[in-house]
């Protein structure tokens, strides 16, 4: 029976006249009149509440300034500006375009938000559409396989026609639809999910092939939303930009190869002879004979994206960089995980540009920057990109300025003459894009690529010795008081010239804490504070200030304050701060009770367990600490901060035995967790236990950056155990490493040993 639809009005009504649910909007009414301010609950309409991803924290003014330039950017986590969107090409876009344009305000609103796709873009477009914009600059694509509604998403995979999905989009922004939704236990506003965002490593088993035929129902859909938004844009009087999306061909291995359906087991056998010699032939630098077993795999089993992987990199190193090209954009294509985007996406986006008409450009990133099948340019990859798909530095400087160009033309003439565009230092200049920030970005770099589906690719170690050795030199230039003296100027410079940037105050503060300065950090994170709307992390970020400097009073009672306005998954998030406030003050049974009261509200939160121990640490209750660790361990035997709590208190102790079985207990249940694993490999080598230690060994490589001494030894242990072709290849993995670490006798040394090893095999 049909449900009348004057209940459900009556329903809609009553519950936000009871406060029910929350609007899906994606700006609300800012504490500041006359602003709005984005939305924190606006991507749970879309993707399970549980995982909080949130769009960037900033204020718009309702009403566009009478001198502005109002330029939407839209798009994924690449257009959010992931690692850093404060060096995103959103805001070297804004530079560009101020310099530009000096006498004019220059608003670049970005939209872009982590893990959403076209589906999702398409809503905030349309109520962007009624802000008078006067331009619309679009950069997405490379979540349409595994974002909402796409056939690798991890928690909405279902893929029904494109109208009944807006319709879901509508009836979940109503607060009857929450409702629903919520009894349901359905992905999105108010579900009932508990697993939280655990990034990329979410996605790692579900597989889309190349040919999976459900991709043409992908390619579609993004096709009708980017016709809809370039519809949805021309009805606002508002222009275009659309850009075709850049990938890492050239550096960025497959995250997962599949054999092609129907291989038999005779042929996979065949396979895997050649595909095995033609790797360690690839990883010791025997191209002729590594391009012959790896054509012949490819000949078996031509699908296998490692394969044209391996015979690109050949190619390119060979000069052929055509060949080079058309391996690269194979291994895309064939990757399993699709987390870059397929070239049919680029066509698409051409073909809605070249059919747009007036008032609708196109800037080819892809062609121009050599991720194209197409392109002439040198293919993509480390220069341009820091992993798969995020835009490094130069990366996003050069989109920026193709942007700014095309936006130009799209954009009313500056009335005093257009100047001249910046060039990236002067781009960095006004971005305050330092050595202090360098270092920064690497980190957020290394916390992504340290986990699945990084770990799986076949140049996983050598990429984690490239990393590490970019963030030691920065590491070091950060550290010199000269160099953190020059960055503060820089940052100020900027700060005068662009008042009205939270970005800039922010990069103030954390220089001025690696300074010392506790004063100045305190300011700087107040006008940071100031100039964005009010959240949680920004009172605990001042508490925490206002701690170190000994003002516990007025850091408790804006924490406080905060606590009272926030969410019950923020209040969580203010725990570190409440904790270091008690433990500050001493004030340790305070701590318990509100740590204590706050795990009875979210008992599935570990983080706060592990808090509460290292709290009784701090109290001198170590048996208490221990207790805790050992209870979250018991519920998440993966936590890896817990099990390195616990080994430390344990030896701080003098529990040596206790130490040791734990460690091995752990080797067995966190093969992730570096640490250990590496301490692990010396328990087992003490015992003279070469499998136990080459096991340990193997998941250290694949756990984050290891040395080329790891390598070497893990050779040596594989020697002894009579497996030399598997000794050679991680001989040739340690000579790689050794390259990054500044040593040509070691490297030399590690080149001898292979030749032995290699004359034993002959």
């Amino acid at each position: 029976m049909a449900i009348p639809a004057a209940f459900l009005l009556g329903l809609e009504g009553a519950l936000r006249i009871a406060g029910y649910g929350r609007t899906v909007r994606f700006l609300v009414p800012d504490d500041r009149a006359g602003y709005l301010r984005t939305n924190p609950d606006f991507v749970a309409s879309f993707l399970p509440s549980a995982f909080d991803l949130r769009p960037l924290n900033y204020r718009v003014s309702e009403r566009k300034p009478a001198n502005a330039l109002r330029v939407v950017v839209l798009g994924e986590s690449a257009a959010q500006g992931i690692p850093v969107p404060a060096f995103a090409f959103a805001a070297q876009l804004r530079a560009q375009l101020r310099a530009r344009y000096p006498g004019r305000d220059i608003e670049v609103i970005n939209t872009g938000i982590v893990a959403i796709n076209s589906h999702v873009v398409y809503q905030i477009a349309r109520e962007m559409a009624g802000y008078s914009p006067d331009l619309f600059v679009i950069y997405m694509g490379n979540n349409e396989v595994v974002g909402p509604y796409g056939p690798g998403c991890a928690y909405l995979s279902r893929m029904p026609p494109l109208w009944l999905i807006r319709l879901s989009v509508f009836v979940r922004s109503t607060r009857t639809g929450q409702l629903a939704a919520q009894a349901l236990g359905a992905p999105g506003l108010g579900a009932g999910r508990q697993e939280e965002w655990g990034g990329m490593s979410m996605f790692v088993n579900n597989a889309v092939a190349g040919d999976d035929p459900r991709l043409e129902a992908v390619y579609r859909n993004f096709e009708a939303n980017l016709r809809d938004i370039v519809r949805i844009a021309r009805g606002a009087g508002a222009r275009t930009l659309l850009c075709t999306v850049v990938s890492n061909v050239k550096d960025c291995a497959p995250f997962l190869s599949l054999h092609r359906a129907g291989i038999t087991e005779s042929e996979t056998k065949a396979w895997d002879r050649s595909f095995n010699r033609g790797r360690i032939e690839w990883l010791i630098g025997d191209a002729p004979a590594a391009r012959a077993d790896l054509l012949e795999a490819l000949r078996i089993d031509p699908q296998y994206a490692d394969t044209e992987f391996l015979l690109g990199s050949l190619d390119l190193k060979e000069g052929d960089v055509q060949a080079a090209r058309a391996h690269f954009i194979g291994a895309e294509h064939w990757d399993a995980l699709r987390f870059r985007p397929d070239p049919r996406i680029n066509e698409i986006i051409r073909e809605v540009a070249g059919e747009g008409g007036q008032g609708v450009s196109l800037v080819d990133a892809a062609m121009a920057l050599g991720s194209d099948p197409a392109s002439s340019a040198a293919p993509a990859g480390s220069g341009l990109l820091f992993e798969h798909v995020h835009l490094d530095w130069e990366g996003n400087y050069r989109l920026a300025l193709m942007a700014a160009q095309a936006a130009e033309a799209a954009l009313p003439p500056a009335s005093d003459g257009a100047r001249a565009w910046l060039d990236s230092r002067g781009c960095a200049d006004a971005l305050a894009y330092t050595p202090h920030e360098r270092c920064a970005i690497l980190q957020k770099v290394g916390s992504i690529v340290d986990n699945p589906p990084f770990t799986n690719q076949l140049t996983y170690c050598e990429d984690e010795a490239r990393l590490a050795h970019e963030l030691s030199a920065a590491r070091a230039e950060r550290s010199d008081p000269g160099g953190l003296r020059r960055s503060l100027q820089a940052v100020q410079t900027a700060m005068a010239l662009d008042p009205g940037s939270a970005d800039l105050p922010k990069m103030a503060e954390e220089i001025l804490d690696d300074m010392g300065d506790v004063p100045g950090t305190l300011a700087q994170a107040r006008r940071a504070g100031d100039l964005q709307p009010w959240n949680y992390a920004l009172a605990a970020d001042e508490a925490i200030k206002l701690c170190r400097l000994g003002s516990f009073g007025v850091a408790e009672s804006l924490l406080d304050r905060a606590s009272a306005r926030s969410t019950a998954r923020d209040q969580a998030a203010m725990a570190p701060a409440f904790a270091d406030l008690y433990t500050r003050t001493r004030r340790f049974d305070g701590g318990r009770r509100y740590l204590g009261e706050l795990i009875r509200r979210r008992p599935a939160d570990q983080s706060l367990k592990l808090l509460l121990g290292r709290l009784e640490q701090y109290s001198g209750d170590t048996a208490g600490a221990e207790r805790e660790y050992r209870a979250v361990l018991e519920a998440d035997p993966a936590n890896v901060p817990a099990a390195e709590e616990l080994q430390g208190l344990l030896g701080r102790a003098g529990r040596a035995s206790e130490a040791e079985a734990q460690c091995l207990e752990v080797a067995r249940l966190q093969p992730r967790n570096l640490t250990n694993n590496l301490r692990a490999a010396v328990i087992y080598d003490e015992r003279h236990d070469a499998a136990q230690e080459v096991r340990c060994l193997l998941a250290a490589e694949r756990s984050g950056p290891v040395t080329s001494g790891v390598e070497i030894n893990l050779a040596r242990k594989l020697m002894e155990l009579n497996r030399p072709d598997d000794a050679l290849a991680h001989l040739a993995e340690a000579r790689r490493i050794s390259a990054f670490e500044g040593n040509p006798a070691a490297t030399a040394a590690i080149g001898q040993a292979i030749e032995a090893v290699l004359s034993r095999l002959r």
